[in-house]
Order: C-alpha cells, then sequence, then structure tokens
C-alpha cells in the first residue's frame, strides 16, 4: 500500500494505487479545514461545493465536532441529503396505475357478482367465496411487498413516511381489500335472514383482520379502518347487543377515543397526528353524545375532561393536534357551558370573548416570558 499522506504537504496518490477496494477515495481538505480555521474550506470530490453551516443538521455537526466525520466527508453527506428523491419512470407510473386499476376492477367485479347472485348462493358459498378472496388478496400484498422479511418488524423500523414505495403502497390497499373480505365473510356466516346483528360480526372479524394488516405493514388507510372497524365493534355491542341507553353507546365511543390516545401516545401507531386525530374526534363525538337527563351538561362537562387530557398529553408529547384539539374541545366545551348557565341569552357570545381574550392574553405574556427567559 502507499504510504500514507498525513504528513503536512503530501500529495493524493493517482487512481488505482490504493491496494484496499472497498475505500473511498476524497480530495484532501484544504489547509486548516479540519482544525476550524477561519477561511478554511472543503470540498467534496468532483462537486467543487463547500459545506453550508445553515443546511448541516446539528447531529452531523455534532459528529464533526467529535472527530467522527471531518469537514469533507460532512460536505458529501449534506450535499447527499439535499439530492432530491430520483422520479419514477413513466413505465413506472404507468405500471402503478395500471396495478391500483386492476385492483378496483377487480373489487367491483366481486361486487357485481355479489349483486347478481347473492340471493341464488347459499350462505356457505357466501363465506368460501370471501374467505378465498381474503386469501388471494392477503397473498398479492405479501408478494407485492416483498415477502414476509419486510413485514412487521422491518416494517416499523422503516417509520412514517419512509419507504413507502409503489410497491408498498399497492399491498397496503391489498391488505385494506383482504380485511374488508374477511368482514364480509364474517357478516354472510352471521347472517341467518332475521337479525340484525350480522354486522356487529362483520365489524369485529374486520377489526382483527385489520390491526394484523397494520401490524404488518402500517399505513394510513389501515389506520382507518382500524378506527371505523373499531367504532362499529362498539357501537354495535352496545346497542344491537347488549341494547343499552345511547348515554352509554356515547360513553363508550368516548372510552374508545380515549384508548386511541392512550395507544399513539405509547407508539403503538406509526401515523402520530394520525392516531391523535382519530383519538380526538372519537373522544369528542362521544362526549357530544351522552345527553343525560335532557341536559347538555354531562356533554360539555366530558368534551372539557377530552380538552383536559390533550393537555395533560401534549406536555409530554408535542403534537400539533394535540393543542388544535384540546383547544377545539375547550372552546365547543365553554360554548355550551355559558349557553346553559345564562339560558341562551345575548351576553353570553360576550361572556365567551371575554375569556377567550384573557386566556389569550395569559399565554402571550407567558410564552414571551418563557422565551425571554430562555434567551
Amino acid at each position: 500500500m502507499a504510504e500514507a499522506d498525513s504528513a503536512p504537504g503530501a500529495s493524493h496518490r493517482e487512481p488505482g494505487t490504493d491496494s484496499d477496494p472497498g475505500r473511498v477515495e476524497m480530495v484532501k481538505p484544504a489547509a486548516g479545514a479540519a482544525t476550524g480555521e477561519p477561511g478554511a474550506g472543503s470540498e467534496t470530490a468532483g462537486t467543487g461545493e463547500a459545506a453550508d453551516p445553515d443546511r448541516t443538521p446539528p447531529a452531523l455537526r455534532d459528529l464533526v465536532d467529535q472527530g467522527v466525520l471531518d469537514e469533507t466527508q460532512l460536505t458529501a453527506v449534506v450535499s447527499a441529503l439535499a439530492k432530491p428523491p430520483p422520479r419514477p419512470t413513466p413505465a413506472r407510473l404507468l405500471a402503478e396505475i395500471a396495478a391500483y386499476a386492476g385492483a378496483g376492477l377487480l373489487l367491483s367485479g366481486l361486487v357485481l357478482i355479489l349483486v347478481e347472485s347473492w340471493d341464488d348462493m347459499a350462505r356457505l358459498g357466501r363465506v368460501i367465496l370471501f374467505l378465498l378472496v381474503a386469501f388471494g388478496v392477503t397473498v398479492a400484498g405479501v408478494a407485492t411487498a416483498g415477502g414476509r422479511s419486510v413485514l412487521f418488524r422491518a416494517a416499523w423500523r422503516r417509520g412514517p413516511g419512509t419507504g413507502h414505495t409503489a410497491r408498498l403502497r399497492l399491498a397496503m390497499v391489498l391488505f385494506a381489500l383482504a380485511a374488508a373480505a374477511v368482514a364480509a365473510a364474517a357478516g354472510s356466516a352471521y347472517d341467518d335472514g332475521g337479525g340484525d346483528t350480522a354486522w356487529v360480526g362483520a365489524a369485529g372479524a374486520g377489526l382483527v383482520a385489520a390491526v394484523a394488516g397494520y401490524a404488518a405493514l402500517p399505513s394510513l388507510l389501515g389506520l382507518l379502518l382500524c378506527a371505523g372497524f373499531g367504532v362499529a365493534l362498539v357501537v354495535g355491542v352496545l346497542d344491537e347487543i347488549l341494547e343499552i341507553d345511547d348515554d352509554w353507546v356515547g360513553l363508550g365511543v368516548l372510552a374508545l377515543g380515549l384508548v386511541w390516545l392512550g395507544l399513539t401516545r405509547a407508539r403503538w401507531v406509526l401515523e402520530v397526528w394520525a392516531g391523535y386525530l382519530a383519538g380526538v374526534v372519537l373522544a369528542v363525538a362521544g362526549a357530544q353524545t351522552v345527553q343525560a337527563i335532557d341536559s347538555t351538561r354531562a356533554a360539555y362537562v366530558l368534551t372539557a375532561v377530552v380538552a383536559a387530557v390533550c393537555f395533560a398529553v401534549y406536555a409530554t408529547d408535542r403534537s400539533w393536534v394535540l393543542v388544535l384539539g384540546g383547544a377545539g374541545a375547550l372552546t365547543l366545551a365553554a360554548v355550551e357551558a355559558v349557553g346553559d348557565w345564562t339560558g341562551e341569552s345575548e351576553g353570553a357570545s360576550g361572556a365567551i370573548l371575554v375569556i377567550g381574550a384573557v386566556i389569550l392574553g395569559i399565554g402571550s405574556y407567558l410564552l414571551t416570558r418563557s422565551a425571554k427567559n430562555s434567551g
């Protein structure tokens, strides 16, 4: 191997003289670049661009300060991160569109066949048909995603919004279709022609399948399916199976919303903003459904509790959905409370305006004072 060029003034070796094929050849930084002297610059091999401190992530700059990276390597990393992702080719776009169109036509054809022959098919035949469809689209989804090695733990390690290629997006759609087919199979199995509880069984089976699909390959579509099937199951069990009052149904939906907030905070949901949004919407909707003793008091009290929970979780996890959801829930509770206390008089709006102005002023003052203290 050629002699190391660590000595001052040593020149770079010619291409091909390095006996280590795995070594990355770099241009030596200008004098003083590694030592941080004024006026020192560095260039990436072949680029001629110096590192821009304004766009350098602090974590990478810390690696330079620790000696893990030098200025030349830092410039190369920053330049690589700044490059936009490659645009898909027309052939790839056409293939993706064709795949989605095929999935849509497959679903449409299945629906038409079922509509035309539903009355002529035996219940067992319906169940088998839907199960075959669920199995087929599941196998297709696994194959499209790239096999079992890219699912479950590997899919969760990618993080939200990363690694979602065209193949993975199509696999997500196929898993969603599988959950819908499982729900249809369960509904057909429970359907005896005289009951109204078949959809409850369909919601339960669909929720299990949707959770399994989301665990295998997290996606926003899978999260929406889990939330939808979850609401249907809770409402169905409380209303159709247990046949209890609507107030308890509202409390059940409220509890489901709080469960969503807890699961999202524990990072059982990869799309954090969507998980929090589902939790806030369900909790507020459930609280507003509760109308105890023909009064809105329980509704606005529970809505205020939801706002307090949102703010409490926001104190530990700074998500914009939580602070906006808490503010919205608090506003709704305040409007209902003032209207209930004042009998919806003309002064209610003025009272709410004054309360809002006072809270806004206090918050602005505290934010300003905190910024001055930290500065």
